[in-house]
This record gives C-alpha cells, structure tokens and sequence, in this order.
C-alpha cells in the first residue's frame, strides 16, 4: 500500500512557517496516547526544504498543519520578522494547504475538541 501526498510549493517565508510546523508536530503527534495517534507520528512530513513541502493526505495531519500555522510570531519575531511578514507568510501557507488539500482551517478548539473525543 502507498501513502498518498500533496506537495506544495513553497516561498521563503511560507517554508519557515512550515519548518516550524513540523518541528512541533513531531512533539504534538508523539504524545498523543491511543495507537491509531501514535500512527499519524509516521505520517509527520519531513522538514520541508527548497522550496518544497511533501505532506500526507491524512487529514488530522493536514488540520494540525492549518490550525496552527498562525502560531508562531513571538518565534519569527526572534528572527527579525516583521508581524506583517508574518501574517502575510502564513496567510499564503494556509491557502495553499487549503488549495491542494480541499480542506479549510478550523480553530484550534476545533483540534483540541476532536482529539479529546
């Protein structure tokens, strides 16, 4: 069996924000407790780089993705991002994910909500 994938091209900016994602995704998918969570760990895309982000068609993975891709100023803040560049980055992050997945970002209620279920 193959996994599927979406791969999504990817400015600059939009691929720090995907770098950041991943690097918590890792953590947030890792500590999840039933087996079928622990599942999703394997289909955590790897760090995406030129340009390009590979990632599984998995929903969960896919919402985890566009709930908390506006998560991260305080971190570009650090590195010299300007609020705006940020909001901008991450605004075109989430439309592409949104464009190649089909699906449409919730909140991060709606996360936590679905995985307490």
């Amino acid at each position: 069996m193959t996994a599927s994938f979406y791969t999504i091209e990817l400015s600059k900016d939009e691929e720090m924000i995907a770098q950041l994602l991943t690097r918590d995704a890792w953590n947030y998918f890792a500590g999840l407790i039933s087996k079928r969570d622990l599942f999703h760990v394997k289909e955590i895309p790897l760090t995406p780089r030129r340009g390009v982000l590979t990632i599984t068609t998995d929903p969960e993975v896919i919402h985890y993705y566009l709930c908390f891709a506006d998560a991260y100023v305080e971190d570009t803040l650090k590195l010299g991002w300007e609020r705006e560049r940020y909001a901008m980055a991450s605004e075109r992050f989430i439309a592409k994910l949104e464009h190649a997945s089909g699906l449409i970002r919730g909140h991060i209620t709606d996360l936590a909500h679905k995985v307490g279920s």
